[in-house]
C-alpha cells in the first residue's frame, strides 16, 4: 500500500471535483488523516453510513484515499496526503459559480427547510389565530434568558465591520476554534444536531 505524500498534485477533473466537493470532499478526507473505515468516518460525521460510503469509495477511485488494511469486516483508508495542489485550470476560477453555487443552493435549502418547520412546530403549538414572529433589533439573547423549547429555532446574522487584517485573521481562527470545540466536545443530553455556516469576504454585501 502506497505511504501518504506530503503534497499530492491533483491532475484530472474527476480528482479535483471529489476534493473539491462541499459535503464530501475535503471535509469527509479529514477522517481519514488517521487509517479508518468508511463506518467509523459516518459515526463521526453523524451521517449514513451507506451514503458516506459512497463517497469514500469515489474518493478511493479517485485516488485521493489509499487502502490501509482491514479492521475486522471492514477496509481502513488513509488520506493520500495532507495537502493538496489544484491546478487552476481545473477549478475554473475563471468562472467562480461553477464551484461555489452548488454549495450554496444546498446551504439555502437546508435553511429554508429548517425555517419551515419551525415556522409549523410554532403554528401548531399556538391557540388559532395567535401566531406571530418576533424580531429583536440590535441584540442576541441575553445570558441567562431561557432556551426556546423543541428544537433550534434557525438563525441569521449578517454584520459588516471594519477590522485590520490581523483582526480579521484573528476573528476567523477564534470561530474556527470554538466550532472545533463543540465538535470534539462531549454531546450531553439533550443534544441535538446544529448546523453553522461561517462565511467572511472583504467589503459590503451591497457595495466595494
Amino acid at each position: 500500500m502506497p505511504e501518504p505524500q506530503a503534497t499530492l498534485q491533483i491532475t484530472t477533473p474527476a480528482q479535483a471535483a471529489a476534493l473539491l466537493d462541499f459535503t464530501y470532499g475535503a471535509r469527509l478526507l479529514e477522517q481519514f488523516l488517521s487509517p479508518c473505515t468508511a463506518s467509523q468516518a459516518a459515526r463521526a460525521l453523524g451521517e449514513p453510513a451507506n451514503r458516506v460510503a459512497y463517497h469514500v469509495g469515489k474518493l478511493a477511485r479517485t485516488g485521493l484515499l489509499h487502502a490501509d488494511g482491514r479492521q475486522g469486516k471492514g477496509t481502513l483508508y488513509r488520506a493520500a496526503a495532507q495537502t493538496f495542489q489544484v491546478p487552476r485550470d481545473l477549478v475554473r476560477m475563471d468562472e467562480p459559480l461553477t464551484l461555489i453555487e452548488p454549495v450554496m443552493r444546498e446551504i439555502t435549502g437546508a435553511y429554508a427547510r429548517a425555517v419551515l418547520g419551525w415556522q409549523t412546530r410554532q403554528d401548531l403549538g399556538a391557540p388559532l389565530g395567535d401566531t406571530h414572529l418576533t424580531v429583536s433589533l440590535g441584540a442576541t439573547p441575553a445570558a441567562g434568558e431561557p432556551a426556546p423549547a423543541g428544537p433550534y429555532p434557525p438563525a441569521m446574522r449578517l454584520r459588516a465591520v471594519r477590522l485590520t487584517p490581523e483582526q480579521y485573521r484573528q476573528v476567523q481562527a477564534a470561530l474556527d476554534q470554538l466550532l472545533n470545540e463543540l465538535e470534539d466536545g462531549p454531546a450531553p443530553d439533550p443534544a441535538q444536531p446544529a448546523t453553522f455556516v461561517l462565511m467572511s469576504f472583504p467589503g459590503h454585501l451591497h457595495g466595494p
